[in-house]
C-alpha cells in the first residue's frame, strides 16, 4: 500500500520523519488504532496511513500491542 492521503503530513510515520515529538505525543497519548506495518499508535485512524482506505484497510488495528517511539515511523510501504 502506497499513502496517497492529502494528509499524509499528519500521519504518525510523517510526523516522526518531521522530528514533531510532542505532537506525536499529544496524538498518541489515548491510543487506539495500531499500524500494522510500522507499530505507529494513535488515538485516531486519521493519523495512521490506511484510514483514508476506511474498511478496506488491512493495517490498522485496535487496541493492543506495544511500539516505543523510537519504533515509530520506520519505513515501510505506507
Amino acid at each position: 500500500m502506497s499513502c496517497d492521503s492529502k494528509d499524509h503530513h499528519l500521519h504518525m510515520c510523517a510526523l516522526k520523519r518531521q522530528g514533531e515529538v510532542a505532537l506525536i505525543k499529544s496524538l498518541s497519548d489515548n491510543p487506539t488504532v495500531e499500524c500494522r506495518q510500522c507499530g505507529a499508535k494513535a488515538n485516531s485512524s486519521e493519523n495512521l496511513c490506511a484510514a483514508h482506505l476506511g474498511d478496506t484497510a488491512p493495517n490498522v488495528e485496535g487496541g493492543h500491542g506495544v511500539v516505543g517511539l523510537e519504533d515509530v515511523g520506520k519505513p515501510h510501504s505506507g
